[in-house]
């Protein structure tokens, strides 16, 4: 198979934007290099989708200063490769990570001896979202590790690699049910909770059987973008019991306004917001007699930028 190298350079606090937008765009992984400014390399399989995925990367890099970030320092290039090993060369960056006070995020190919009262979460991402080393994942893992309690049930909604469903379930959750937009996806995720050994206590579930079976949940966990969190608010907040708590990130920290108000006009009222860089978690809970009228809703919807374009993992 032929794969498409991409590189692009950047200045270094754009680092985690443009890492994550490659890895949005559909890559496995990245390589970066350098200090400043950093070169960050990612790689997509020559199919029929590949310009189309290519240009929304473009079209997302294009947009770093409406986030606050400066443009790039070197535009995208772009070289073809016969070498598979395109694909792969980013495990070699992929070492377990200690998040929280007791999770481990360790890939596959890596030899770890756990010590006491760590929990492992083994993953293989392959071209799904979520391998831990990106802020939004770290700060998601935080939270769940302080919000659950033994035997909850929880629902995570964009999935990725099943990350986060791993974590939870580590960390005492009796039930965990999880979906992602996208097929493959939820095939990686499916391999990584049957790799860990939770096929009881996690179901990796078709977008139509989660929206019917994730009801009564006492924690629902996504990890997507701004805009699409203000989207689905109205649909999260009956998935959740009275006073149960919402996780969301994958937002920018200029956009924590509107998306913690929008959360509040549905009854997910505001607890916490964790930080990292320029991503923000937030934390609510749910309170029925909370929500208002929607207009903090139909605010953020409208003032939110869409962020669009094939490779999208909700």
């Amino acid at each position: 198979m032929r794969w498409a190298e991409m590189t692009v350079a950047c200045a270094p606090e754009a680092t985690d934007a443009v890492s994550y937008a490659f890895i949005q765009a559909g890559c496995g992984g990245v390589m970066i290099r350098g200090v400043d400014p950093v070169t960050i390399q990612g790689s997509l399989p020559v199919t029929d989708e590949l310009m189309g995925r290519i240009e929304g990367l473009r079209d997302h890099l294009d947009r770093l200063e409406e986030f606050g970030l400066p443009r790039l320092v070197e535009r995208m290039t772009l070289k073809y490769s016969e070498d598979e090993d395109w694909a792969t060369a980013w495990k070699k960056y992929f070492k377990p990570l200690h998040i929280g006070k007791r999770l481990v995020v360790k890939p596959g190919w890596e030899y770890y001896v756990p010590q006491e009262g760590e929990l492992i979460v083994e993953i293989d991402p392959g071209m799904a979202f979520g391998t831990g080393g990106h802020p939004t994942t770290r700060l998601c893992m935080e939270s769940l590790e302080e919000r659950i309690t033994p035997g909850i049930r929880v629902a995570d909604i964009g999935t990725g690699s099943g990350i986060l469903s791993i974590a939870a379930a580590r960390l005492g959750a009796s039930e965990v049910l999880a979906t992602d937009i996208d097929l493959l996806p939820r095939k990686i995720a499916r391999e990584n909770v049957a790799r860990n050994e939770l096929g009881e206590t996690i179901s990796i579930l078709e977008m139509d059987e989660f929206d019917t079976a994730a009801t009564n949940r006492d924690l629902v966990v996504a990890n997507i973008v701004a805009n699409t969190i203000v989207e689905l608010a109205p649909s999260i907040a009956p998935r959740l019991v009275e006073g149960g708590i919402f996780i969301g990130s994958g937002i920018v920290e200029e956009h924590h306004d509107l998306v913690r108000d929008a959360l509040a006009s549905v009854g997910l009222v505001h607890l916490e917001t964790k930080r990292e860089d320029i991503w923000v978690c937030l934390v609510a809970r749910k309170q029925t007699d909370a929500g208002d009228s929607g207009e903090a809703l139909r605010k953020a919807a409208a003032e939110l930028p869409p962020i669009g374009g094939p490779g999208i993992i909700y």
